[in-house]
């Protein structure tokens, strides 16, 4: 008799497990739209709140029912395990903001989810009110299944409601369908910056308006300028963006938050104009320059020649006054040879692009003269599932761009392809600060051995990854890390503390001799790696340089990643350069680490270290989460070590 009550248990289980897998993640695709800001502002936080709580009382409600059975199968002496009903759903994270607005392409998709999801949910309820029923069981979970459906259906007419009136609204000829909700909720947005009055007169055509933002932005002081970009940019529709392209393609491609495609055709645009406009302007210089000389040489030879005293003096002025005029333009020609220079080692870093099966490159940014800017993906950043942002370090520069620091990228994106061919990956080369100079050492700004130059930087790079996060499409998943080579380490964590929880799900610090602030806790970043070769000396000068605490010692927190020893001299600083080696063991772990693989690192060898760790379970989320961002559990693990050693130096 207990062996039937027992097989009747156990098959009334195996039917609830089957119902809870098929239903408990019905919410999912809604709460991604959500995180991914497809509504926000109006009334975007109550929903929100609203929908985290009804897809946690949905799963609760299947693990709580499963319990129950359980327990009554154990009471028979029968064993019986119940599988966990919580699922995962990751984006890049959600900035909270002060900006309205609503992406009407991304909320149609939702609504449709959210209707067909209370179809589904309503009959799981009934399906389980009978499994209940039948085993003499009283539980709420059945009411609680049935309740995530009925609540969904009537969201989904006010929702319908919302998209009908802006569609309504707008002139979906003129303005982007996907974005026009703008226009809607952007009016009640509060903007203290004047935002609003900026895209505005842009749209029009003012330069002086549009430069305006650029400089906002390079302040990161705006956390909601990139999405209100990006919204503002699909509002004005291809030919609008046309027009401003035309007119201003550096300004454009410059803008953090527009989608990357239309950065890169604004940047190269530029690239080619400069190009053609700086070759020509050497041409009429160097023609100049030569004819000057000449006339030196002939003002020379009557000096030489006349007697006349009266005659030198008039000739010397005029002398003076070619030798001045000669100077300024070898100046002029030797900036416009110096931005030839960066023009080439551009070009060269684009041309790493659609080799060895990469993508194509996509050109995000770029600034002449000076030690230059600019920003070069491997694949498209906006699509991607993967997406790793390289920082460089001191003595980076735009001239020598097209060596090591594109490489690098390239290299990071080879390998994290090589690992996970299925997904998609883009990796960015982002040099959009001015790294520190060891010509600069005794400038205050300049010098490696202080962090001014890193703290600069900092809002470039925070506005640059709040662009990242803008433009990504919210309907799929990403997963973002940037990495901070050298002293780039120590710009990447002041970065991260200007966008704490919002700024990655993963740093990763190689070669670091400063992260930026004293322990990992204060990066507000859950996951952070540290790789240091053991010959590597830059990764011991944290120990004397103020530039944060020191991320290879045990006290800043992070867990490390095997480096091997690269066999050079540690006088001649060769280890720092190497670890993007091909095959190499930095390289590999590298790799993993962007694709979230931590059981795959190549581990420290001998018994004594190791790199292996254990990814906690996913996380519910909050019955009433606290905000938007907050509101999502997530699949990224925030790896903990298992107990390792010191590291070298301690």
């Amino acid at each position: 008799m207990a062996a039937n009550a027992t097989a009747e248990l156990e098959a009334a289980l195996s039917r609830l497990t089957q119902l809870g897998q098929s239903h408990a993640s019905a919410l999912d695709s809604c709460m991604r739209y959500m995180a991914a800001n497809a509504w926000v502002g109006g009334g975007a936080p109550a929903f929100a709140q609203a929908l985290a709580a009804r897809r946690a009382s949905l799963q609760l409600a299947f693990q709580s029912a499963g319990e129950q059975i359980a327990q009554r199968i154990r009471q028979l002496g029968g064993q019986a395990r119940v599988p966990a009903f919580s699922t995962s759903v990751s984006v890049a994270a959600a900035q909270p903001s002060s900006f309205s607005g609503m992406d009407v392409t991304a909320m149609g998709r939702l609504v449709a989810d959210l209707q067909r999801a209370g179809q589904e949910l309503s009959q799981a309820g009934q399906r389980l009110t009978a499994e209940l029923s039948a085993l003499c069981i009283s539980s709420p979970s059945a009411r609680q299944v049935g309740d995530a459906g009925v609540w969904a259906e009537e969201q989904v007419g006010d929702l319908r409601q919302r998209l009908a009136v802006i569609q309504q609204t707008h002139d979906i000829g003129t303005a982007s369908q996907a974005t026009a909700a703008f226009g809607l909720f952007g009016g009640h947005a509060p903007d203290a910056n004047g935002i609003g009055k900026l895209t505005a007169a842009a749209a029009g055509g003012d330069v002086v308006a549009l430069k305006a933002l650029v400089d906002l932005q390079r302040t990161g002081k705006d956390k909601t300028l990139a999405g209100r970009l990006s919204v503002w940019w699909r509002q004005l529709g291809p030919l609008a963006q046309g027009q401003l392209m035309n007119a201003s393609p550096s300004l454009v491609g410059s803008l953090n938050g527009l989608p990357a495609m239309d950065r890169d055709r604004a940047n190269r645009a530029y690239l080619v104009a400069q190009k053609t406009a700086i070759t020509t302007e050497l041409e009429r210089l160097r023609a100049s320059s030569a004819g000057m000389k000449e006339a030196l040489k002939k003002l020379v030879g009557q000096e030489s020649l006349t007697r006349d005293p009266r005659q030198k003096y008039d000739t010397h002025a005029q002398r003076a006054q070619l030798i001045q005029s000669i100077g300024k333009i070898m100046g002029t020609i030797e900036g416009l040879d110096l931005k030839m220079r960066q023009i080439t080692a551009v070009e060269q870093g684009l041309a790493r692009g659609g080799q060895n099966g990469r993508p194509a490159a996509l050109l995000l940014q770029l600034e002449l003269g000076g030690l230059g800017k600019t920003v070069l993906s491997f694949g498209n950043p906006d699509e991607a599932d993967n997406v790793a942002v390289y920082v460089p370090g001191t003595d980076t520069k735009l001239e020598g761009f097209g060596g090591d620091d594109s490489r690098r990228a390239a290299a990071t994106w080879d390998q994290a392809n090589f690992f996970q061919p299925n997904k998609k990956i883009a990796s960015i080369a982002w040099l959009g600060y001015d790294a520190p100079q060891w010509s600069g050492l005794l400038s205050l700004d300049r010098t490696p051995a202080f962090s001014p130059a890193a703290s600069k930087g900092a809002p470039l790079l925070a506005s640059f990854t709040d662009g990242l996060h803008a433009a990504h499409e919210p309907v799929s998943d990403v997963r973002l890390t940037v990495l901070g080579h050298s002293y780039g380490s120590t710009a990447v964590g002041k970065a991260a503390q200007l966008r704490p929880r919002s700024f990655a799900d993963q740093l990763i610090f190689v070669g670091s001799p400063g992260g930026g602030a004293p322990q990992v806790n204060d990066l507000g970043v859950n996951s952070v790696w540290v790789g240091e070769a053991p010959n590597d000396l830059v990764g011991d000068l944290g120990a004397v340089a103020p530039l944060g605490g020191d991320p290879s010692k045990s006290n800043f927190g992070a867990p490390q990643f095997y480096v091997a020893d690269s066999g050079d001299f540690v006088g001649t600083f060769a280890a720092h350069s190497k670890y993007w080696d091909d095959d190499s063991a930095s390289l590999k772990n590298i790799g993993h680490l962007i694709d979230g693989q931590y059981d795959r690192l190549v581990p420290f060898p001998g018994p004594s270290r190791t790199s292996t760790v254990t990814p906690p379970p996913p996380i519910a989320p909050p019955t009433s989460p606290p905000s938007m961002s907050h509101a999502m559990p997530t699949e990224k693990p925030s790896p903990h070590p298992l107990p390792s050693p010191a590291p070298a130096g301690e």
